[in-house]
């Protein structure tokens, strides 16, 4: 099996380049991720938000503005990256993006996050967009862990091994992962509750695997929020607002909560570029994430509040340029590279033939 590093690179419009120094404050917190910080944000004003579902939040959310309504088959394959499917066929066609790289290299530690991060800062060493100036990079929770840790690195007067221009990469938090493992982790928790409606609308002889494709899950999430939805009132007015049920405070968690955030939160808040509400979706994901003990993702999403916390309280223009430019900072086009790389190629096929036919879909 082969193993790629793939560099790709999106163009922001309109977006001014954003320095790392700024009236003498760095984008990178000198304690990396704070939890002081964290914890004062949440305490003075998240703290208030999750007391109400998410659903009662999404509610507000339309009333403050007008929302962007997605065709609801584009949301329900926001995780097929096929070319041929027509409601994502405009998405799709890459605009803005170029191959900067691909090699064959693994990416499980720091050096090797440094050795891929190589193929950015050679392609700078001819144009020098980023002398003093930061690159953002979306990523999972690897990319964010050791990128992050080799930044902290440099902050040491003895470090002879890592190049200070790795001081321009700020890892950000991937939503399109962040949408797919939340979604993934919900149907793995509840389960049973999950094969039971699978039973009732497709038939008893119909098997749900353990582990589904992306877009049935996305469609028994959808089912199950839309049925939901038609009943939700009847069922708060039958139990009242202060009843202690334990399975129906587990099922309406499930129902009014879980689900409506784990499909907004990319498909619609993010794409929408609806910062603060996508912000705070985010942050209630985390609380998911932190009872369910999922590896990862109980800490991927406090690093980026983090970062957003610190870059807020200090007045740094990164802030002003994920407010502003939200949609572009998605782990989405890599995606889009490897599903096209791996369409046009077979597992028989040479590190060196993949990296041209990578090559050749850049142009």
């Amino acid at each position: 099996m082969v193993h790629l590093a793939t560099c790709v690179a999106k163009k922001v419009e309109k977006c001014a380049p954003v320095p790392i120094m700024h009236n003498s404050i760095s984008v990178h917190n000198p304690v990396n991720i704070d939890s002081t910080l964290i914890c004062k944000e949440l305490a003075e004003w998240y703290q208030s938000f999750f007391d109400f579902s998410y659903t009662c939040r999404k509610l507000r959310f339309l009333g403050k503005k007008n929302a962007i309504n997605f065709d609801r088959i584009e949301q329900l394959t926001i995780h097929s990256y096929d070319n041929a499917i027509e409601e994502r066929r405009e998405e799709r066609k890459m605009k803005g993006t170029i191959l900067v790289g691909a090699k064959e290299q693994n990416l499980h530690s720091m050096q090797d996050y440094l050795q891929a991060l190589r193929m950015i800062l050679t392609y700078n060493n001819q144009v020098g967009h980023l002398n003093g100036k930061v690159a953002p990079v979306v990523c999972d929770w690897p990319g964010q862990l050791f990128i992050r840790k080799a930044i902290s690195h440099l902050q040491n007067p003895n470090n002879l091994t890592i190049a200070a221009e790795i001081n321009s990469f700020v890892p950000l938090l991937g939503p399109l992962h962040v949408s797919l493992n939340t979604r993934e982790q919900v149907m793995k928790v509840y389960y049973p509750f999950f094969e039971k409606l699978f039973h009732y609308v497709f038939g008893n002889r119909k098997i749900l695997a353990k582990k589904p494709r992306p877009w049935r899950i996305n469609l028994l999430l959808d089912l199950a929020y839309t049925a939901w939805g038609k009943i939700r009132m009847h069922v708060i007015n039958k139990f009242g607002a202060l009843c202690k049920d334990i399975e129906y405070i587990t099922l309406a968690d499930l129902l009014d909560n879980i689900i409506p955030a784990a499909l907004d939160v990319y498909a619609t808040l993010f794409r929408s570029g609806s910062y603060e509400e996508y912000t705070e979706a985010i942050f209630r994901i985390w609380t998911f994430a932190l009872r369910w003990k999922r590896r990862n993702y109980n800490k991927a999403p406090l690093a980026f509040l983090s970062d957003i916390f610190y870059w807020e309280k200090n007045k740094h223009p990164m802030l002003d340029a994920v407010q502003m430019f939200l949609v572009n900072f998605n782990d989405y086009w890599v995606e889009n590279m490897h599903s096209r790389i791996r369409a046009t190629t077979s597992a028989k096929d040479s590190a060196d033939n993949i990296i041209k036919q990578a090559y050749i879909l850049g142009l």
